[in-house]
């Protein structure tokens, strides 16, 4: 593994890490070597081979670097360039040596200088070793091992001194102790001589004081297992290995009721789970109990329970006894039958859950009414608001001029348009609800369908200045439909995409022939759709986000005739989006009709070629 910080500025600021298992010497542990020199070609190669080699190397530029390095690192050995800018090498060395957290660390030197007083100042400054450039490898690793392993054994005898005088320490602390001991043994005895004495006499008196407690508590014990046998719910007692140390008649009745009417309180002692329960629910009791055990407080749960009539459930109190020194030695545990309990709380949950669900679906309807009424009022009141502003107009206005007036009309004339097709739009859910929509169905070419659609909304996305391009792959194809509701189909969806997609965008529209159907694609790169409304979208009276109505027109339904229409013509349609703009595409599969003559039809010229409009 390498890991390397990229140089900024004048100064390199990395540690490069190699990890070679195959080439690491045998003599040679992972060591951290910190190297210094302002020639980064040359430090780069040397680091390099020492890390080919086995060594940790890390890496400063000059002599500030490297004390902040060496600080921080606190590497096993330095190579340290003599010649630096700044501050030279011996002067870095002294500060090494000056520092208490850098001091023991081996520094070697390595320059161009050959002279003995370069050598002999190298040495005062603090510097085990002596180097010349170019530095040869070998030479280079065996000074290193030399001096790590001398540095290793030094910090080793270092250790095994201190180590030393710990030991003679203590070994004198211990003879102080045991002479002292040995004082306090004798007087012990004295002591302890005369304690035997006095128990001797109290021993007598608590024999008898024990034999009064013994029928105490078998009186005890009578009387608490009276109390519990005539107790509804189980009670019973298990020792740390899950032995049964006591239980009531109750529990006996129901789980071991074949020691018949005459059963006697010890007949389920020493039993455990597994003796009288399934595998499965014999472990799952153990389980809860060692629980108990490690909380060392009550604790409480359901229980099911199989038994003659079926499976139980009890509620379950255990909690842990604790024997004289505060150690838990047993579990008490207290069931009661909930059964009955269980059922009916179930049964209202589930009529809860019912009821709940059935008025969240009122509230969510009544919030679409809501919703749909006033969008409708918004669309229903805008071109009816132009219509009477340009009647009053017109009315009102002394001979007025024809461009006036046919303006006027073109207006009044748009939005009757509007509002029919609002109607329109009205009366398609109403017959689809109602299931009174008769197909006027014939052989209907897609292809055609299509192309009289683009021409009818080119204007309309020209205006917009969207760009509509058609690919035609089946141009042969026929549908058996409806062509008025088939051109609604492609209508609605065609609007959609050209109203929803911005100045500037792109509607692709393209029809092919798979196998016995025929698919049509519209895609935008409009506004999209949501993740979380996608699966909504063919939904009545949906919409992904109320101020969309704002800036579109539209009572939201149009998409939901489109499922519907699609579904009476035997096809489906699913829309597909990879978020909010990142455009849409809406994929309709329509049934083609057989084929009858295929061969004697001859192949369109136009088939396979796509265009723009």
């Amino acid at each position: 593994m390498c890991q390397k910080v990229v140089a900024t500025g004048s100064r390199w600021r990395y540690v490069a890490i190699v990890s070679n298992e195959h080439n690491l010497r045998a003599w040679c542990p992972v060591h951290t070597i910190l190297m210094v020199d302002d020639v980064p070609e040359s430090m780069a190669a040397t680091a390099a081979q020492l890390e080919e080699r086995g060594f940790r190397v890390a890496v400063a530029q000059d002599g500030e670097d490297a004390l902040e390095r060496a600080a921080l690192l606190s590497p096993d050995l330095i190579l340290l360039d003599v010649l630096m800018p700044g501050m030279d090498g011996f002067e870095t060395c002294r500060r090494l040596k000056a520092s208490e957290s850098t001091r023991g660390i081996p520094v070697i030197f390595m320059t161009a200088l050959e002279e003995t007083a370069h050598k002999v100042a190298g040495f005062e400054a603090g510097g085990v070793d002596y180097v010349i450039k170019p530095l040869e490898l070998d030479e280079v690793l065996v000074r290193i091992k030399t001096h790590l392993e001398l540095y290793t054994m030094r910090a080793e005898l270092e250790a095994q001194n201190v180590q030393l005088r710990r030991e003679i320490e203590e070994r004198q602390r211990l003879e102080a102790a045991l002479r002292g001991a040995h004082d306090k043994l004798e007087r012990r005895v004295e002591e302890r001589t005369a304690e035997l004495a006095a128990a001797n006499d109290l021993l007598k008196q608590e024999n008898c004081e024990r034999k009064r407690a013994e029928e105490t508590l078998r009186e005890s014990q009578a009387m608490l297992q009276a109390i519990i046998d005539n107790s509804a719910a189980m009670v019973y007692v298990k020792d740390l290995q899950g032995r049964y140390l006591l239980s009531n008649r109750r529990f006996r009745q129901l789980f071991h009721a074949a020691l018949g009417s005459n059963e006697s309180v010890k007949s389920i002692v020493g039993m455990t789970d597994h003796d009288l329960f399934p595998p499965e629910q014999a472990e799952l009791f153990r389980s809860f109990d060692r629980r108990v055990l490690e909380a060392q407080e009550p604790l409480e749960t359901e229980e099911v329970v199989p038994q003659g009539d079926g499976m139980h459930t009890y509620i379950s109190v255990k909690c842990p006894l604790f024997d004289a020194e505060g150690k838990p030695y047993a579990v008490c545990a207290i069931s009661t039958d909930i059964t009955e309990r269980k059922r009916a709380e179930e049964e209202r949950e589930k009529l809860l859950a019912s009821e709940q669900a059935a008025r969240s679906r009122a509230e969510a309807a009544d919030r679409m009414k809501d919703e749909f009424l006033c969008t409708l009022g918004h669309e229903l009141r805008t071109p009816l608001t132009s219509i009477l502003g340009w009647a009053h107009i017109l009315l009102r206005t002394d001979k007025p001029d024809a461009a006036r007036v046919q303006r006027g009309l073109e207006v009044i004339e748009r939005n009757g348009m509007a509002e029919l097709k609002l109607v329109e739009t009205l009366l398609d859910v109403s017959a689809i609800l109602c299931g009174k929509v008769e197909l006027k169905r014939q052989p209907v070419s897609m292809a055609e369908v299509v192309q009289a659609i683009i021409d009818s909304v080119t204007p309309a996305s020209e205006a917009k200045d969207v760009c509509i391009s058609l690919s035609l792959r089946s141009t042969t194809g026929r549908v058996w439909g409806d062509r008025g509701r088939l051109e609604q189909i492609v209508s609605n969806l065609l609007s959609n995409a050209v109203k929803f997609t911005p100045a500037g965008g792109r509607v692709t529209v393209s029809l092919e022939e798979m196998g016995a159907k025929t698919q049509l694609r519209i895609s935008d790169t409009g506004e999209g759709i949501s993740a979380n409304f996608l699966p909504h979208v063919f939904d009545k009276f949906r919409r992904a986000n109320s101020s969309t109505t704002r800036w579109h027109s539209g009572l939201g339904l149009g998409l939901s005739i489109v499922q519907d229409l699609v579904r009476m013509h035997g096809g489906e349609v699913r829309a597909e989006s990879a978020g909010e703009g990142r455009g849409a595409m809406f994929i309709v599969d329509l049934p083609l009709m057989p084929v009858v003559d295929e061969a004697a039809a001859p192949a369109p010229a136009d088939a396979g070629e796509a265009r723009s409009v």
